[in-house]
């Protein structure tokens, strides 16, 4: 037996993959928002026409999503083919027809043990094929199952008691997602790492603070590298 929310989703007409190739070119869809920031251009910025300066005393409310949650809200959702994805916090993901703003599905993630500085906050989704990649505040990153908001993989990118965590969209690029950390204020060593979108295997990864040995590391006396933070944000587009 097929979930509820499945059913609801593929009997509402909506449901298309994301391609590689489609992400690339997000910025000829402008009735979606493929990835965070719009496109690999990051800059947020619509081209769509409907809404201007001579009609925009003219907008009404259409629905309201009612979140389940008193965080605050610093997510920029995704819709692709008249479905939006939006993250709650501290890390729910939640499926909304975009037209009528009923409810497909709600994913909750439970959260072990983290100690974040400034908040429980979750800033987006990104999508690859029908799955979508979510970073935790415990510092995990998991895959969920667009059409039926279920758990395909979790990964532990970091070690989210020690101050690490993931409040940045991930960026998926071919078939890698890549995920950058937070948690500067506790001293942790940050880095940027990529993730195989179908196993969540490693790829790679690229510490920010470079330790003994490595270029740059002269500017880092003694064993300030190991606690330098460097936290990164993802933003652009990388070559895998």
């Amino acid at each position: 037996m097929k979930p509820l929310g499945l059913v609801l989703l593929l009997a509402a007409g909506v449901w298309a993959q994301v391609t590689p190739e489609r992400l690339l070119k997000a910025n000829e869809e402008p009735r979606n928002w493929l990835t965070y920031s719009g496109s690999y251009m990051s800059q947020r910025y619509s081209p769509l026409t409907q809404i201007s300066p001579a009609n925009v005393k003219d907008l009404e409310l259409k629905w309201v999503f009612q979140a389940n949650s008193t965080e605050k809200f610093e997510s920029t959702p995704l819709v692709v083919d008249g479905v939006m994805y939006l993250t709650q916090p501290p890390d729910d993901i939640v499926a909304l027809d975009a037209k009528t703003g009923h409810i497909f599905w709600v994913y909750h993630y439970q959260n072990s043990s983290f100690i974040p500085c400034c908040g429980q906050v979750n800033r987006g989704l990104a999508i690859l094929g029908d799955t979508l990649f979510m970073g935790t505040m415990d510092a995990h990153l998991i895959a969920v199952d667009a059409k039926a908001g279920s758990l395909l993989w979790n990964t532990t990118v970091a070690d989210g008691a020690a101050g690490y965590s993931l409040t940045g969209a991930p960026l998926v690029v071919k078939d890698k997602v890549i995920i950058g950390t937070a948690g500067a204020e506790y001293g942790i060593r940050g880095f940027i790492a990529a993730f195989d979108a179908k196993s969540g295997k490693e790829v790679w990864r690229f510490n920010t603070i470079p330790k003994p040995g490595e270029p740059g590391s002269e500017s880092w006396a003694n064993d300030a590298w190991e606690h330098g933070g460097g936290s990164a944000w993802i933003t652009g587009s990388y070559d895998p």
